[in-house]
Formats: C-alpha cells, structure tokens, sequence
C-alpha cells in the first residue's frame, strides 16, 4: 500500500543514540517534530504582561508548570500539600496536561496464564499503579493491549468483553459488543495518540478478525468518539498474514502485527489499508517487534561464542541496521543464559529477559539493571507502560485513586 510504503522519519543530525564498535556515536533517523514540551519549557520563564514576576510565588510556579512533567505516581504524593493542589491535580485540564507531557516507558504490564495481571516497574519509588492487578474491573481480564497509559483487556469469562481502563486513575470503560464474532485467533492492538489540542480521550481499538470461514482478515475498529464499532472495507487475503503471532501494536498512525509465517501485517488507520512488510529470515521466537523513535524495528539476539548481541533491524525492507553488543563483563554469569529481546524503550534502553532475569540494557552506557525476575515456563508477552492520567473518556466508570 502506497501510504506504507512512504513511512519513514526524518533525520535528525544532533541525536546521537548508539555507539558504534569504536564508541562513536552513530545516528540513527528519527521523527521530527514540534513537541509542546518545548513550547512549554520556553514559556516557563514568561508570565502574563499584567502580573508581575513578584507576585508569583514558587509554588504556583510548580504546580503549574512542572508537575505535569512527572510521573502519575510522583503526582499524587504531591496531592497532600494544599487543597489548591488536591483540586488542581485532579483536575481533567491537569490530567489532559500531563498526558501530553509524560510519555516515558516507565514499566511493563505482564501475566502469565490464568494468573492476574503484574506490574514491574523501571522505579519503584517514581512509577507505580495502584492496582496492578487491575482488581477495581467488574471480572478477571487478560491485558493484551497498551498505549500511552492506557490498557486494553479482554475478559476470561465466557462473553470476552473488551475494556479499556487507567490502572493510575482506576477509570475504565467497557467497550459495546463487536459486529463481528471476534474469534480466539482475533489480534488487537489499542491506538491512542495524545493531541494537546483534543481535550477529550480519543482512541481507537483496532481488531485483525479472522474469518471462520475463509482465509481471510477483515478490520474492525472500536472508536471511542462515537462509542462504537465499525468494520472497514480492507479484507486482508494475504497468505503471510495468516495466522497472526499475537496481538500488535501502534506508532504513528499505523498497528502492526508479527505473523507465525515471518512477515508483519501493517494496517494504516487513516487510509484503512493493509501492507505486508518481511521480517529477517534469521527471526525467531526469541525477536521482538519494537519502537526505535517513532520507527518499526525488529530486535534479534544472537549469540556468538560466549557472547550476546541484539541485532536491530529497520527500514521498509527490514535490514541490518545496527549490533549491540551486550558486554560480558557487564552481564556477568547471566551470559550462559537464554536472552530474549522484549522492547527498546525511552531511546537508548534494551529491555531483555536473560536467564531467569529481566534486565534493562543502557545502550550508550553500557550499563546492565536487573528489573525483575523472570519466569521460564513459557514465553509471557511484557507490555510497555507509561505512568500517565491518560482520561478514558465518558461512558466510564471510576473508583478511589491511590487509597
């Protein structure tokens, strides 16, 4: 499809984010874009013509300025300090505000079959949730969805609703029945973009349905503007589609899912139409389809001799586009152990599961943090998280933030 294959980024000369085998720095292309962030932090030092700068006490200047900057967890400590920060946080302009500002993986959403979801956390003292077991849904769910805060699950009792829900907030939303009969080989993937200029939550989640009857895909979107589902005109007839490796992901406008047969299927929700893209002949189950700056890649650990490496892999055509060694001295007697890639997250980190070990990889650092233990029955998808106040809109139900 045309729009597809026109995806690409621009590059940008001054953000380094690999070393390359000499230690210089390698860049590698990225989007380009005018962040409100930016436009925030200059206005920081301006105030309003008509007030003046003595007026304005440091603490106004934090709450109104900073605090959207910071993790939900963060936030809420800060609740206790006036009634005038209890009502200003609490606010849907303040959590509207911190949703377009805070967009730092901060964690990984994973369950294993038939258990509640877990939360592990990059920093226990800065992100967190407060149900990480997302206990405050009507019935048990399984995560299988995540997108900028928000979560999409699906329920394990016998109607398998969807519901859409903040674990921070504990607000959710169960999303109306679909049209079609979404089959247990339906993948999904939630799309939700942050707009500084769109007050109200709006997403979308995006369903690749099987037909029981063919060897096809149809495309069935929930919208949270209209609350409401709607099936697109695409039928996917792609034999490498068929059958999909689990449920996808979104970045900039497109979802994509790895299939069983070593492609991706991409879907373009503006213009409602599927891409297939080829994944390295050399992957396996051991690779992981990630974001690198607002870009598809694939990362694939390879072990030569009695060391580890994370291949990257990018482009339309999927190639080589970079090594990462993971350095034994940093890794230790978890060298010896199986690696599986996972996700790249907030620039420069490679979250893998090595050994019995969840461990974050600071690529330009060298650096190696253990994040958690791992378990070895099964491979168990970990999603990436952000730590936001990310709204789920009307049609909600909310419960106790933080008890």
């Amino acid at each position: 499809m045309a729009d597809l294959e026109e995806y690409h980024m621009e590059e940008i000369d001054d953000n380094p984010i690999l070393l390359d085998d000499e230690g210089t720095h390698d860049m590698i292309p990225s989007c380009s874009y005018k962040s409100s962030f930016y436009k925030s932090s200059e206005s920081c030092a301006q105030f309003p013509g008509h007030i003046k700068q003595e007026d304005i006490k440091i603490e106004d200047v934090v709450r109104q300025y900073a605090l959207c900057f910071l993790p939900a967890k963060s936030i809420c400590r800060f609740k206790t300090v006036s009634k005038e920060w209890l009502k200003w946080i609490d606010s849907p302009f303040f959590s509207h505000k911190q949703t377009n500002h805070f967009k730092h993986v901060s964690g990984l959403f994973c369950q294993f079959p038939g258990e509640s979801p877990s939360f592990i956390s990059f920093n226990p003292v800065a992100y967190g949730v407060s149900s990480p077991s997302l206990c405050f849904l009507p019935e048990p769910v399984d995560v299988r969805t995540s997108c900028n805060g928000l979560l999409g699950c699906q329920s394990r009792l016998g109607d398998d609703a969807y519901y859409i829900c903040n674990p921070v907030t504990k607000e959710w939303r169960v999303v109306p029945k679909p049209t079609l009969y979404h089959g247990p080989e339906t993948a999904i993937a939630l799309a939700f973009e942050p707009d500084v200029l769109k007050f109200g939550a709006q997403y979308e989640l995006v369903c690749a349905v099987t037909l029981p009857d063919r060897a096809a895909l149809l495309f069935e979107i929930y919208s949270s503007r209209t609350n409401s589902w709607r099936v697109c005109t695409a039928m996917c007839l792609e034999l490498d589609a068929l059958p999909l490796n689990g449920d996808g992901f979104y970045i900039r406008g497109f979802v994509f899912w790895e299939t069983q047969s070593g492609a991706v299927l991409g879907f373009d929700l503006k213009e409602e139409e599927y891409g297939i893209l080829r994944l390295p002949p050399s992957s396996n189950p051991t690779g992981a389809l990630t974001e690198l700056r607002g870009e598809l890649c694939y990362l694939l650990p390879h072990k030569d001799d009695d060391a580890w490496s994370i291949e990257v892999y990018g482009n339309m055509d999927m190639s080589l586009r970079r090594v990462i060694p993971l350095h034994s001295e940093v890794l230790g007697h978890l060298v010896d152990g199986q690696c599986r890639a996972l996700a790249f997250v907030n620039d420069d980190t490679i979250i893998i599961a090595l050994g019995m070990k969840v461990i974050a990889y600071h690529v330009i650092a060298h650096k190696m943090e253990r994040v958690s233990d791992a378990r070895t029955d099964g491979f168990v998808r970990y999603l990436p998280y952000v730590n936001s106040l990310a709204p789920v809109g009307p049609f909600m139900r909310k419960t106790a933030l933080y008890p």
